[in-house]
Protein backbone atom coordinates (compact mmCIF):
# COMPACT_ATOMS: atom_id res chain seq x y z
CA UNK A 1 0.00 0.00 0.00
CA UNK A 2 1.11 3.53 -0.73
CA UNK A 3 2.31 5.65 2.21
CA UNK A 4 0.35 8.89 2.45
CA UNK A 5 2.40 10.44 5.26
CA UNK A 6 3.94 13.04 2.94
CA UNK A 7 0.49 14.42 2.09
CA UNK A 8 -0.04 15.62 5.66
CA UNK A 9 2.96 17.91 5.55
CA UNK A 10 1.23 19.82 2.76
CA UNK A 11 -2.32 19.61 4.00
CA UNK A 12 -2.15 20.43 7.67
CA UNK A 13 -2.80 24.11 7.08
CA UNK A 14 0.02 24.16 4.58
CA UNK A 15 2.73 24.10 7.13
CA UNK A 16 6.35 24.85 6.42
CA UNK A 17 9.52 25.97 8.23
CA UNK A 18 9.73 29.38 9.99
CA UNK A 19 10.36 32.82 8.49
CA UNK A 20 12.87 35.39 7.27
CA UNK A 21 14.86 38.40 8.46
CA UNK A 22 17.93 39.48 6.51
CA UNK A 23 20.27 42.20 7.69
CA UNK A 24 20.22 45.24 5.48
CA UNK A 25 23.14 45.23 3.10
CA UNK A 26 24.40 41.76 4.00
CA UNK A 27 23.71 38.09 4.48
CA UNK A 28 21.73 36.87 7.50
CA UNK A 29 23.99 35.76 10.31
CA UNK A 30 23.44 32.92 12.75
CA UNK A 31 22.14 34.08 16.11
CA UNK A 32 23.97 32.87 19.23
CA UNK A 33 22.43 30.17 21.36
CA UNK A 34 20.15 31.61 24.03
CA UNK A 35 17.84 30.06 26.60
CA UNK A 36 15.54 33.08 26.53
CA UNK A 37 14.61 34.52 23.13
CA UNK A 38 15.55 38.14 22.53
CA UNK A 39 12.22 39.53 21.30
CA UNK A 40 11.76 43.29 21.17
CA UNK A 41 8.61 44.64 22.87
CA UNK A 42 7.53 46.09 19.51
CA UNK A 43 7.42 42.54 18.14
CA UNK A 44 6.16 40.78 21.25
CA UNK A 45 3.06 42.96 21.62
CA UNK A 46 1.56 42.37 18.12
CA UNK A 47 2.30 38.64 18.37
CA UNK A 48 0.60 38.43 21.75
CA UNK A 49 -2.41 40.35 20.42
CA UNK A 50 -2.69 38.02 17.42
CA UNK A 51 -2.40 34.88 19.52
CA UNK A 52 -4.90 36.10 22.12
CA UNK A 53 -7.36 36.99 19.36
CA UNK A 54 -7.07 33.59 17.69
CA UNK A 55 -7.35 31.82 21.06
CA UNK A 56 -10.59 33.69 21.75
CA UNK A 57 -12.26 32.43 18.55
CA UNK A 58 -14.12 29.11 19.02
CA UNK A 59 -14.26 28.74 15.24
CA UNK A 60 -12.93 30.52 12.18
CA UNK A 61 -12.33 30.12 8.46
CA UNK A 62 -9.83 31.64 6.04
CA UNK A 63 -8.27 31.28 2.63
CA UNK A 64 -4.51 30.79 2.32
CA UNK A 65 -2.73 31.47 -0.96
CA UNK A 66 0.61 29.70 -0.89
CA UNK A 67 3.75 30.11 -3.00
CA UNK A 68 6.41 27.45 -2.39
CA UNK A 69 9.93 27.31 -3.83
CA UNK A 70 11.04 23.84 -4.93
CA UNK A 71 14.79 23.47 -5.39
CA UNK A 72 15.92 20.79 -7.81
CA UNK A 73 19.25 18.91 -7.64
CA UNK A 74 20.74 21.11 -10.37
CA UNK A 75 20.07 24.18 -8.20
CA UNK A 76 17.14 25.48 -10.24
CA UNK A 77 14.27 26.90 -8.20
CA UNK A 78 10.67 26.50 -9.36
CA UNK A 79 7.70 28.17 -7.68
CA UNK A 80 4.54 26.16 -7.04
CA UNK A 81 1.20 27.82 -6.22
CA UNK A 82 -1.63 26.42 -4.12
CA UNK A 83 -4.79 27.73 -2.45
CA UNK A 84 -6.29 26.28 0.71
CA UNK A 85 -9.75 26.79 2.15
CA UNK A 86 -9.47 26.17 5.89
CA UNK A 87 -12.04 25.81 8.67
CA UNK A 88 -11.40 25.24 12.38
CA UNK A 89 -13.89 24.49 15.13
CA UNK A 90 -12.31 24.17 18.54
CA UNK A 91 -11.48 21.94 20.24
CA UNK A 92 -11.83 18.99 17.91
CA UNK A 93 -12.58 19.85 14.26
CA UNK A 94 -10.50 20.97 11.29
CA UNK A 95 -10.92 20.96 7.52
CA UNK A 96 -8.69 21.96 4.63
CA UNK A 97 -9.08 21.66 0.86
CA UNK A 98 -5.88 22.35 -1.05
CA UNK A 99 -5.96 22.98 -4.80
CA UNK A 100 -2.97 24.04 -6.85
CA UNK A 101 -0.41 23.38 -9.54
CA UNK A 102 0.38 19.93 -8.24
CA UNK A 103 -2.49 18.74 -6.04
CA UNK A 104 -6.18 18.53 -5.18
CA UNK A 105 -6.45 17.17 -1.67
CA UNK A 106 -8.71 17.26 1.37
CA UNK A 107 -7.79 16.99 5.05
CA UNK A 108 -10.44 16.39 7.73
CA UNK A 109 -10.08 15.96 11.49
CA UNK A 110 -13.38 15.06 13.18
CA UNK A 111 -12.28 14.58 16.78
CA UNK A 112 -11.74 10.84 16.35
CA UNK A 113 -9.92 10.35 13.08
CA UNK A 114 -7.82 12.19 10.52
CA UNK A 115 -8.66 11.59 6.87
CA UNK A 116 -6.54 12.62 3.90
CA UNK A 117 -8.04 12.29 0.42
CA UNK A 118 -5.95 12.59 -2.72
CA UNK A 119 -8.62 13.58 -5.22
CA UNK A 120 -6.12 13.59 -8.08
CA UNK A 121 -5.47 9.88 -7.64
CA UNK A 122 -8.83 8.80 -6.25
CA UNK A 123 -7.46 7.42 -2.97
CA UNK A 124 -7.83 8.28 0.71
CA UNK A 125 -6.38 7.18 4.05
CA UNK A 126 -7.72 7.32 7.60
CA UNK A 127 -5.93 7.13 10.94
CA UNK A 128 -7.22 7.25 14.52
CA UNK A 129 -6.54 10.55 16.29
CA UNK A 130 -6.73 12.01 19.82
CA UNK A 131 -9.89 13.91 20.91
CA UNK A 132 -8.43 17.44 20.61
CA UNK A 133 -6.88 19.36 17.75
CA UNK A 134 -3.74 20.18 19.72
CA UNK A 135 -3.17 16.53 20.53
CA UNK A 136 -3.91 15.49 16.94
CA UNK A 137 -1.27 17.89 15.58
CA UNK A 138 1.23 16.56 18.12
CA UNK A 139 0.36 12.97 17.21
CA UNK A 140 0.94 13.61 13.52
CA UNK A 141 4.40 14.97 14.27
CA UNK A 142 5.39 12.30 16.78
CA UNK A 143 3.95 9.25 15.01
CA UNK A 144 4.33 10.27 11.38
CA UNK A 145 7.28 12.63 11.62
CA UNK A 146 5.31 15.59 10.31
CA UNK A 147 5.87 19.15 11.43
CA UNK A 148 3.19 21.77 10.82
CA UNK A 149 4.40 25.29 11.68
CA UNK A 150 1.39 26.94 10.03
CA UNK A 151 -0.66 24.51 12.03
CA UNK A 152 0.74 26.41 15.01
CA UNK A 153 -1.88 29.07 14.29
CA UNK A 154 -4.67 26.71 15.28
CA UNK A 155 -3.17 25.49 18.54
CA UNK A 156 -5.01 26.44 21.72
CA UNK A 157 -2.00 28.65 22.50
CA UNK A 158 -0.57 29.75 19.13
CA UNK A 159 2.32 31.78 20.54
CA UNK A 160 3.63 28.89 22.62
CA UNK A 161 3.97 26.91 19.40
CA UNK A 162 5.12 29.72 17.10
CA UNK A 163 7.79 31.09 19.42
CA UNK A 164 9.02 27.78 20.80
CA UNK A 165 12.38 27.84 18.96
CA UNK A 166 12.71 31.57 18.27
CA UNK A 167 16.03 33.21 19.04
CA UNK A 168 15.37 36.85 18.13
CA UNK A 169 12.37 38.92 17.14
CA UNK A 170 12.01 42.49 15.86
CA UNK A 171 9.43 44.79 14.31
CA UNK A 172 10.55 45.85 10.83
CA UNK A 173 7.91 48.57 10.58
CA UNK A 174 4.28 49.32 9.66
CA UNK A 175 3.79 47.77 6.23
CA UNK A 176 0.92 46.66 3.99
CA UNK A 177 -0.19 43.07 3.40
CA UNK A 178 -3.26 42.16 1.30
CA UNK A 179 -4.34 45.78 1.52
CA UNK A 180 -4.24 45.90 5.33
CA UNK A 181 -2.01 48.02 7.55
CA UNK A 182 0.14 45.57 9.50
CA UNK A 183 2.97 45.29 11.98
CA UNK A 184 5.73 43.58 10.00
CA UNK A 185 7.60 41.25 12.35
CA UNK A 186 10.82 39.30 11.76
CA UNK A 187 12.08 36.32 13.76
CA UNK A 188 15.17 34.11 13.62
CA UNK A 189 15.64 30.45 14.52
CA UNK A 190 18.54 28.01 14.21
CA UNK A 191 17.86 26.85 10.66
CA UNK A 192 14.84 28.95 9.67
CA UNK A 193 13.96 32.62 9.67
CA UNK A 194 10.41 33.92 9.33
CA UNK A 195 8.31 37.03 8.96
CA UNK A 196 4.74 37.65 10.08
CA UNK A 197 2.46 40.53 9.09
CA UNK A 198 -0.15 41.14 11.82
CA UNK A 199 -3.11 43.38 11.04
CA UNK A 200 -3.26 46.53 13.13
CA UNK A 201 -6.37 47.50 15.11
CA UNK A 202 -9.17 45.52 16.74
CA UNK A 203 -8.72 42.42 14.57
CA UNK A 204 -5.01 41.48 14.85
CA UNK A 205 -5.17 38.66 12.32
CA UNK A 206 -2.18 37.16 10.50
CA UNK A 207 -2.19 38.52 6.95
CA UNK A 208 1.10 37.26 5.56
CA UNK A 209 3.71 34.71 6.54
CA UNK A 210 7.10 34.23 4.85
CA UNK A 211 9.60 31.51 5.70
CA UNK A 212 13.18 31.01 4.57
CA UNK A 213 14.84 27.63 5.03
CA UNK A 214 18.54 28.24 5.59
CA UNK A 215 19.47 24.55 5.47
CA UNK A 216 18.42 23.94 1.88
CA UNK A 217 20.53 25.04 -1.09
CA UNK A 218 19.30 28.34 -2.47
CA UNK A 219 17.44 29.25 0.74
CA UNK A 220 13.97 28.49 -0.68
CA UNK A 221 11.02 30.49 0.61
CA UNK A 222 7.48 29.61 1.52
CA UNK A 223 4.94 32.47 1.43
CA UNK A 224 1.33 32.53 2.56
CA UNK A 225 -1.17 35.37 2.32
CA UNK A 226 -4.36 35.11 4.36
CA UNK A 227 -7.69 36.43 3.08
CA UNK A 228 -11.41 35.86 3.65
CA UNK A 229 -11.08 35.59 7.41
CA UNK A 230 -14.41 34.84 9.13
CA UNK A 231 -14.21 34.61 12.91
CA UNK A 232 -17.95 33.97 13.37
CA UNK A 233 -18.59 31.48 10.57
CA UNK A 234 -21.71 29.44 9.89
CA UNK A 235 -20.09 26.11 9.11
CA UNK A 236 -22.01 23.75 6.80
CA UNK A 237 -23.44 20.58 8.29
CA UNK A 238 -21.21 17.67 7.43
CA UNK A 239 -18.12 19.77 6.71
CA UNK A 240 -16.04 17.66 9.07
CA UNK A 241 -17.41 14.33 7.83
CA UNK A 242 -15.59 12.68 4.96
CA UNK A 243 -17.67 10.98 2.28
CA UNK A 244 -15.61 9.23 -0.40
CA UNK A 245 -16.48 10.04 -3.98
CA UNK A 246 -17.70 7.15 -6.09
CA UNK A 247 -14.83 4.94 -7.12
CA UNK A 248 -12.37 6.23 -4.49
CA UNK A 249 -10.14 3.57 -2.95
CA UNK A 250 -9.09 3.45 0.70
CA UNK A 251 -5.41 2.74 1.26
CA UNK A 252 -3.19 2.20 4.27
CA UNK A 253 -1.73 5.06 6.28
CA UNK A 254 1.80 4.06 7.28
CA UNK A 255 3.87 5.69 10.03
CA UNK A 256 7.29 7.07 9.21
CA UNK A 257 10.31 4.95 10.09
CA UNK A 258 12.01 7.95 11.63
CA UNK A 259 10.57 11.22 12.91
CA UNK A 260 11.43 14.47 11.16
CA UNK A 261 14.14 16.72 12.56
CA UNK A 262 12.69 18.66 15.49
CA UNK A 263 15.65 20.99 16.06
CA UNK A 264 14.13 23.69 13.89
Amino acid sequence: MRNLCWIFGLLLLLAAPSAFAAEAGGQPQAAPEAKTPDIAPEAAAPMAAMCDYLKSRPSFTFTADVETDKVYPNGQTIQVSRTAKVAVKRPDKAYSHVVGDDRDRVFIYDGKTVTVADLDRGVYAVTDAPPTLDAAIDMLEEKYGLSAPLGDLIYGDPCAALLDRVRTGDCVGAHQAVGKACDHLAFTQKTLDWQMWVEKGKTPLPRKFVITDKEIMGWPQYQVTFTDWDVTPHLPAGLFTFKPLEGMRRIEFLPMVENSDKTK
